[in-house]
């Protein structure tokens, strides 16, 4: 087994954890009725940024010479993650208001914006599309921006953009820039 298939299996049960999670947690809180239209969106979104990282974890295939460094940054990059899916559907049965711990989830998606350069930069591909970084850290921005919003129409529209932007991003920009 080589130190990439080693790290690639770590990172797969990770996201793989993550996605199920989210969708469970979309299952549940749409047989409770306690969904809103704002945290489905979020859950898609959420769903595609998960496959796509999973996604982007075969970049690192080629990678010869591993560092525990490395290794540290991808593992809390996987971990990012899960808390994203973790904060979007808390793992209490309580079922609250995703209102309210809606600056969570927000929270954890800018920490995870800053993992994804992390892991990018450190791939050597932090410039590669050249807006690349714009595109993350308007992600940073929106979410870290959203935090102090309370207006539900507001986070509606922000999920839906969210949604609308990483479809664009997987589908149309990802395919035409590698």
């Amino acid at each position: 087994m080589t130190e990439f298939e080693f790290l690639s299996v770590l990172i797969s049960i990770i996201f793989g954890l993550g996605l199920t999670h989210v969708l469970a947690g979309s299952v549940r809180y749409v047989f409770a009725r306690r969904a809103t239209e704002a945290q489905l969106v979020y859950s898609l979104f959420v769903l595609l940024v998960l496959v796509l990282n999973w996604w982007v974890i075969f970049t690192w295939r080629d990678h010869a010479n591993w560092s525990f460094d490395e290794f540290l940054v991808l593992i809390f990059w996987a971990f990012s993650h899960y808390l994203l899916a973790i904060t979007l559907y808390p793992p209490d049965e309580s079922f609250t208001a995703f209102e309210l711990h809606r600056s969570w989830f927000l929270w954890s998606f800018a920490g995870m914006t800053l993992m994804d350069i992390a892991q990018t930069a450190m791939r050597g591909d932090l410039f590669d599309p050249w807006y690349y970084l714009i595109f993350v850290l308007h992600y940073t921005a929106i979410s870290s921006a959203a935090t102090f919003i309370k207006s539900p129409a507001v986070h509606r529209a922000i999920s839906w953009w969210l949604l609308f932007s990483i479809v664009v991003w997987s589908i149309v920009v990802r395919r035409f820039s590698t």
